[in-house]
């Protein structure tokens, strides 16, 4: 691997996962400074980072619905009913998360740490391919959709977690669409945050979230 190693992703796919993230965000910063100001409290920390998370992937699902989207799109589901998305290539798993800074893994979890071992070609687990020529084919890397930061300055990195989810093993920054006022493409974005806000506040008061 390495941030060379670009040709994992192809321009479409980096416009798509750049989508979900600065979506999902913006849509985030608008509902918690106009619509629920009672989330800026010191004591609401915990919630709006789980609320910012929950918006991310929230978009990740709605995109996928588009017969442009180019990733395949599965849910992985736990204990509880709790579901998180997962979007696959040729090449990736890719999992969705937040954290504190682009150069800090988000918070540990157990298939996480499992996953990672697809990272080392000496861990990875392999399997046969029954269907065709007996062979052995290396499982996709795994990688970790990482965003974060302020208002105005959020970052977007695919990590790429070591063997063990010990330290990030290589990365690849996803660069943030370019939105100039009046194009096209602002139309666009602000169409997909009003579809976002609006399933997320439909979603909050049928579940009496907010």
């Amino acid at each position: 691997m390495g941030e060379h190693n670009i040709d994992l992703l192809t321009r479409q796919e980096m416009i798509a996962l750049a989508s979900i993230v600065q979506v999902g965000d913006a849509t985030y910063f608008d509902l918690i400074e106009a619509e629920n100001p009672i989330f800026t409290h010191k004591y609401f920390t915990d919630i709006r980072g789980r609320l910012r998370t929950k918006l991310v992937q929230m978009q990740c699902e709605i995109e996928h619905y588009d017969a442009k989207f180019p990733f395949d799109f599965f849910e992985r589901e736990f204990c509880y009913g709790q579901k998180v998305p997962e979007l696959r290539n040729k090449y990736l798993i890719i999992h969705i998360a937040q954290s504190r800074s682009p150069n800090s893994l988000p918070s540990k979890a157990d298939y996480k740490h499992d996953l990672t071992y697809n990272n080392d070609p000496l861990f990875s687990q392999m399997k046969l391919d029954f269907l065709g020529e007996q062979k052995f084919i290396q499982e996709p890397y795994y990688a970790i959709l990482t965003f974060g930061g302020r208002k105005g300055k959020t970052f977007c990195r695919l990590q790429f977690p070591e063997p063990g989810y010990k330290a990030i093993a290589d990365y690849i920054d996803i660069p943030m669409l370019s939105l100039v006022e009046e194009k096209e493409e602002t139309k666009k974005f602000e169409r997909k945050k009003a579809v976002l806000r609006e399933e997320f506040l439909a979603h909050s008061a049928q579940e009496g979230a907010l």
